[in-house]
């Protein structure tokens, strides 16, 4: 019989070094990596994929850390994974900030690209970090690296 592919689920304690692992192959930001607000992809026992959302001081909330194992990428796992999240949140609206060369994946997730005030005062600093990293990466990689903020209302 055919598996219908990985089965999504709240993480446990054991999954904090898988969902580390994937946050560093991937080569995102290891800040703040809280198994308690993750959810997971997991397929013939093994942590696939991950996504958190993150609460900020003000109050918005920001999906971030969203990887998926190298191999398995290309599959579909990473937008069941992330609309799980999104179904989970019933806070809106929700914030993000990508790479823009992935902008168009969360577009069909219903997010937009936002600028200055539209940004929360509360993830302003985060982007803002965001952005100073990707000049840098821009300078040391010769490759351009541009940060988007994005938001999605329902």
């Amino acid at each position: 019989m055919a598996s219908s592919g990985p089965s999504i689920r709240v993480a446990t304690e054991t999954d904090a070094r898988a969902i580390r692992e994937l946050i560093r192959q991937a080569q995102l930001n290891p800040r703040d990596l809280d198994w308690r607000r993750f959810l997971v992809a997991e397929e013939a026992g093994q942590v696939v994929a991950c996504v958190q959302v993150r609460a900020h001081r003000g109050g918005s909330r920001e999906l971030v850390s969203a990887a998926v194992e190298r191999t398995r990428r290309g599959r579909g796992i990473g937008r069941a994974i992330a609309e799980a999240a999104i179904a989970r949140e019933v806070v809106r609206p929700l914030y993000l900030y990508t790479e823009s060369g992935t902008e168009v994946f969360w577009a069909k997730l219903g997010f937009r690209a936002i600028e200055g005030s539209s940004v929360p005062r509360d993830l302003r600093m985060t982007v803002l970090m965001a952005r100073v990293a990707a000049v840098v990466f821009t300078l040391v990689m010769r490759r351009r690296y541009r940060i988007v903020t994005m938001q999605r209302d329902g």
